[in-house]
């Protein structure tokens, strides 16, 4: 473990007096709407007394005496203000993005510097967003006591880096964010990452149905931007659409021609979705009106025979098995996965002739809303111990008595 650093060459006293420090602005932008929304100012860090930058990351090396920390916290926020006042008095509907951090200023909240600042520079503070980073704060009640204060002075209220560490959703209950910010470790590869889009949607549900609003950061790539905008973001940060501009560059900046092209981009996208889609969907009912074909000239008796030839034949199916019309397995599971890894197979195991599904979505709804076919979300497949969809589907064999096919397959298979 390394050793901190005396605060050797960073002095305090002169980077506060100066107001010294190098910051960034890092758009955060609507495609749907065209449109940057607002700045996210970024502290690149400080200098020392060599004129080297000492970053925000690297500060937490420095030995910082009592009240130096807030002090530089307290300068960033107010270097923010004051470089964004000219931006502000040229659109008077963009954003400023802060960081507050709660680990730093829980000693202080009350004092109301934060407020005399916004004053001071005349900003309304409906546009000013402040982004709780909480890295660990003891007093809750008072960090709630800080954001309620600041709430009901016409702040917006964010939190920052959903998505990192392992217990931060119950953030979500006592910040009552406006705007949730998902971070890279839910955006990074998010475009041919299955587990982590799913995460993605499930944390975009969560965030509509507090009314936060989400913003996807640390975009990379413009496939990323892509999946994250259909998936639900209301807006994205990160380099895929401009790299963090330097405070005094933001002006003078054009961004209108690059969300021009990413939505030209994501019309084109979503067209070729909604056709792959559609392409996926009709060989997936091609696949099951044939084994259908086969089962409706046929009797029970041959139902088994019928299915395993189906999983041999087409190796996109995991799973085949058809219930009667009470929703009780009348075949075995014909599956391709065989193979289970010893501690998966005490838990995931093909259900048996005789297993009753009455209870699963794919019968009750396929039979209580008399549909002739009904496609489950993907869930995780008790038979197998992967993530799967079920198509189900209603026939009737040679005697003309009901039955229902129900086919399981990898979800990652319609999508690809």
């Amino acid at each position: 473990m390394g050793t901190r650093k005396e605060n050797i060459g960073l002095n305090i006293n002169k980077i506060t007096e100066d107001r010294n420090l190098e910051l960034n602005f890092e758009p955060v932008v609507s495609i749907i709407k065209k449109a940057v929304i607002g700045l996210e100012a970024i502290l690149v860090g400080f200098p020392d007394a060599n004129g080297n930058i000492v970053s925000k990351d690297e500060l937490g090396q420095y030995e910082l005496k009592e009240g130096e920390a807030i002090e530089l916290d307290r300068l960033y926020r107010e270097k923010s203000m004051e470089s964004f006042l000219d931006i502000y008095e040229k659109n008077k509907e963009i954003l400023l993005f802060i960081d507050i951090n709660i680990s730093i200023i829980d000693k202080y909240i009350g004092s109301g510097i934060l407020m005399n600042v916004v004053n001071d520079y005349g900003i309304e503070p409906r546009n000013i967003v402040l982004e709780i980073v909480e890295e660990k704060i003891d007093d809750i009640e008072a960090m709630q006591n800080f954001i309620n204060f600041y709430r009901n002075k016409g702040f917006l209220i964010g939190l920052k880096d959903l998505g990192s560490g392992f217990a931060n959703l119950d953030r979500i209950s006592y910040v009552e964010p406006d705007i949730i910010k998902i971070n890279s470790v839910i955006t990074k590869d998010i475009s041919y990452n299955y587990y982590k889009q799913e995460i993605f949607k499930s944390l975009v549900n969560l965030s509509k149905k507090v009314g936060a609003l989400v913003i996807a950061e640390d975009v990379e790539t413009e496939a990323e931007a892509m999946v994250v905008m259909e998936l639900g973001a209301d807006m994205i940060q990160g380099r895929a659409f401009s790299e963090p501009i330097p405070s005094d560059k933001v002006g003078k900046t054009n961004l209108k021609d690059r969300i021009e092209k990413m939505g030209i981009d994501y019309k084109a996208y979503m067209s070729e979705e909604i056709d792959a889609k559609e392409q996926s969907h009709k060989k997936y009912d091609e696949i099951i009106n044939g084994i259908i074909v086969r089962l409706e000239n046929t009797k029970k008796a041959e139902f088994d025979s019928i299915i395993e030839g189906t999983v041999d034949e087409y190796p996109v199916l995991e799973c085949v098995y058809i219930l009667n019309d009470a929703g009780e397995q009348v075949t075995n599971t014909a599956t391709r996965c065989k193979n289970m890894i010893s501690q998966k197979a005490l838990i995931f195991q093909p259900a048996k002739k005789g297993t009753d599904h009455s209870l699963k979505k794919y019968y009750y709804f396929l039979r209580s809303m008399s549909l002739n076919k009904y496609v489950t979300e993907p869930y995780v497949s008790m038979a197998t111990g992967n993530l799967c969809i079920t198509i189900s589907s209603s026939f009737k064999d040679s005697a003309k008595k009901s039955y229902i096919i129900c086919i399981d397959f990898n979800p990652d298979s319609i999508n690809a």
